[in-house]
């Protein structure tokens, strides 16, 4: 799996931030995605937000470097970042594209972005260093259980089935 970076995006007034629900695994995610080789995180998380939201974004602040904890995840660097220009609009990976209050997380919400989402709003003053939490084997059973067609849609892209739906 390619390392990521992952970005937090909050309004001018820093009361709503932005999320991305997906074509091809229709759940609200935070806008970011895979680190291209030779591409800094720095880079990744600018160009990801691009693509995904349809507007320019600039860093705030590095928030996290999570570490994976098995197969099932990969490095991510989280950052805090503001909109530069432009207007939040889908695109070719993106079904819907909106701000939300930062005390409500919409469903079905990617459980470990709303643990990111947290550590974003906590504002610490040094880039936290952690494993990624939520994303074990048990955390997969679980969402099998709750949600058998999103996971069933997220394992076909894993191995590189997909389809963009409307």
């Amino acid at each position: 799996m390619k390392n990521a970076a992952i970005a937090v995006v909050f309004d001018d007034r820093k009361e709503n931030y932005l999320l991305v629900k997906r074509r091809d695994v229709p759940v609200w995610v935070l806008p970011g995605g895979g680190i291209d080789p030779g591409e800094s995180p720095e880079q990744a998380v600018i160009r990801e937000v691009q693509e995904e939201t349809g507007v320019m974004a600039r860093i705030v602040r590095k928030v996290a470097v999570y570490t994976p904890t098995g197969r099932l995840s990969s490095e991510t660097h989280l950052f805090e970042c503001a909109i530069v220009s432009g207007e939040p609009t889908t695109g070719d990976e993106s079904r819907e594209v909106r701000f939300f209050p930062i005390n409500r997380y919409p469903a079905p919400v990617f459980q470990v972005h709303e643990r990111w989402l947290k550590d974003t709003y906590q504002n610490c003053p040094d880039v936290i260093v952690k494993p990624i939490e939520g994303l074990d084997s048990r955390a997969l059973l679980r969402i099998v259980l709750r949600h058998p067609v999103l996971a069933g849609r997220y394992l076909l892209t894993r191995i590189g089935i997909r389809w963009n739906s409307k």
